[in-house]
């Protein structure tokens, strides 16, 4: 399900965003996806001991008689099973995390990826990261400094809800809607004759092609 959001179609829609907004303003794009921003290990305990009771229950109270031994050990080995198959299901990892928390690792792991990226070394501190996260279904944009200032104060929070809204539609989609911001960041810093391409245009992705 992941690799079909940053399919081959989605990987060419970010390369035409990521050049429009550079081709009509100083900004320098940098677009990256992740699988994951967060472990969510709550779902996989939740699961796991959920599991683990009922077998539990089962045992002591089904008409079914069980070996001490059997009740000491199994469901707790069920218990663990389940747990574990929670990883192959991130749609339950979702559901069973509050949108707020899911917003707080991606928007973490977003803050540290600009920065390793040395996306805030600009000569205009004209950067912006586009960082979406697969499993939480969000997005988070961490511009520097000469574009905050530049931007009216609503643009990146708006433009960050559209985008997030659009994730569950695919790469595609989002993709356009960064494109789709290219007038207002030429309006905010407008291209330079002398603008050099100072950061990668690809996008940044541990997803695989479709």
């Amino acid at each position: 399900m992941g690799t079909k959001f940053l399919d081959r179609e989605a990987r060419s829609a970010f390369k035409r965003a990521v050049e429009a907004v550079e081709n009509a303003s100083a900004v320098e794009v940098v677009v990256a996806v992740r699988q994951t921003s967060g472990t969510y290990r709550h779902a996989n305990a939740i699961v796991g001991a959920i599991v683990a009771f009922i077998g539990l229950a089962v045992m002591l109270y089904g008409e079914q008689e069980f070996a001490l031994r059997s009740i000491l050990i199994e469901p707790f080995v069920v218990g663990g099973l389940s747990a574990w198959i929670v990883e192959l299901l991130p749609m339950l990892k979702r559901v069973m995390t509050p949108a707020s928390r899911r917003q707080f690792q991606v928007d973490r792991a977003a803050r540290a990826l600009f920065v390793d990226h040395n996306i805030h070394i600009t000569t205009g501190r004209s950067g912006i990261l586009v960082y979406i996260s697969w499993l939480e279904q969000r997005v988070s944009l961490v511009a520097d400094i000469g574009l905050l200032r530049a931007l009216p104060e609503n643009v990146l929070p708006g433009a960050q809800a559209e985008l997030t809204a659009a994730v569950s539609r695919g790469g595609a989609a989002v993709a356009k809607l960064v494109e789709a911001l290219a007038p207002t960041m030429a309006k905010a810093m407008p291209h330079r004759d002398d603008d050099v391409n100072e950061l990668p245009d690809a996008v940044d992705s541990d997803m695989g092609d479709d």
